[in-house]
């Protein structure tokens, strides 16, 4: 069954400008007419953002065969995209963009499970193409609206179609740039167990827990890791590990911003890639002396424990907290971290 949702009118025009003369001389009515009546079948694939013809046919191998080459003139497909419209979107095929993920999406909006599996919906990409792309809702672990908050230059190349997205820049230029303003990015997880891994040369911070921009583009976490077995994974560059958060007083007894530390009680990150004299961990106390630090299982990993931490909960109560697991380094079983000299005024950085 022929479904167009995923195609965008602004973002086809922006790639293929040599249209719009077209609409205005009345040949043509739209891009969309333009796209079905001849850019479909002459295997024009750039009509959304979140759209990919070589991941969809990279992700989807059982396809290639059919899609139309040099080598293979009579392919019944003009492009993966033609394959895409015509069946791929019905049948919930959702690995067409490297900054769509459909495991990660379902989880960040749990309400959406029930649709898919209701029938409303095939599949979330299918919700994110008609609505949660237009609401800015969060694909992937790579946090967008931060990023382009931060780099206003990226924001404009996105929305004239330079880029497709952020990420797509960052992929492409920002994640080699040792000097700024391109030297710092967040990735982050959902309130559920997540798996996010961090890329880029300098400043990748990576976060397991779930947190949103509020209209002034200050952080306001939505989970703090209980109940979460997150693994976070670094890249070849520099990475800070966040298992803390600094929150606002709210009176009473915490009349000041404290540092609440994710992953107190059930559940603890499992850290992977940590380059000691490269990486960071933040974590949430001013006073290194609140953890103890060992080697577990045979002495191949380290193990991050409580040591008397301050445990804040969100309403204000706290009580101290002693021997609960908050992350476990992979490979770390030799490592000797140590607090390190970077200005915070509620928090410390290990390496």
């Amino acid at each position: 069954m022929t479904n167009y949702d995923i195609f965008d009118e602004e973002y086809y025009l922006s790639q293929y400008p040599w249209v719009k003369p077209a609409i205005d001389a009345g040949i043509i009515k739209s891009g969309g007419d333009h796209f079905t009546k001849f850019g479909q079948a002459a295997g024009f694939t750039k009509v959304s953002r979140y759209f990919d013809e070589e991941t969809y046919l990279a992700q989807n191998p059982d396809i290639a065969r059919f899609v139309r080459t040099p080598n293979n003139p009579n392919a019944p497909f003009a492009s993966g995209l033609d394959h895409f419209i015509q069946f791929g979107y019905e049948e919930g095929r959702t690995r067409v963009s490297l900054d769509y993920d459909e495991a990660f999406y379902l989880k960040r909006y749990p309400v959406l499970a029930s649709f898919v599996d209701n029938g409303t919906f095939k599949s979330g990409f299918q919700h994110f193409v008609k609505f949660g792309a237009k609401e800015g809702l969060d694909a992937n672990t790579f946090f967008e609206s931060e990023y382009l908050l931060k780099h206003p230059a990226v924001a404009t190349a996105v929305k004239v179609g330079v880029f497709k997205t952020g990420a797509e820049h960052y992929r492409k230029f920002g994640q080699f740039e040792p000097a700024l303003p391109f030297v710092d990015v967040n990735f982050f997880g959902t309130s559920g167990n997540d798996t996010v891994q961090g890329f880029g040369v300098e400043n990748v911070n990576i976060f397991g827990v779930q947190y949103v921009l509020d209209a002034n583009g200050t952080r306001q976490f939505q989970s703090y890791g209980s109940n979460e077995f997150d693994t976070l994974i670094g890249g070849s560059g520099r990475d800070n590990f966040v298992l803390a958060a600094t929150v606002p007083g709210i009176g009473g007894s915490r009349p000041t911003p404290v540092s609440v530390q994710f992953y107190q009680g059930p559940g603890f990150a499992t850290i992977q890639n940590f380059t000691q004299g490269q990486d960071t961990i933040l974590l949430g106390s001013t006073s290194f002396d609140k953890y103890i630090v060992f080697p577990i299982n045979n002495n191949r990993d380290l193990a991050i424990q409580t040591n008397g931490l301050p445990y804040y909960t969100p309403n204000g109560g706290n009580q101290l907290s002693y021997g609960d697991t908050i992350a476990v380094i992979e490979g770390g079983g030799n490592l000797t971290l140590k607090p390190l000299f970077i200005p915070t005024n509620i928090s410390t950085f290990v390496g």
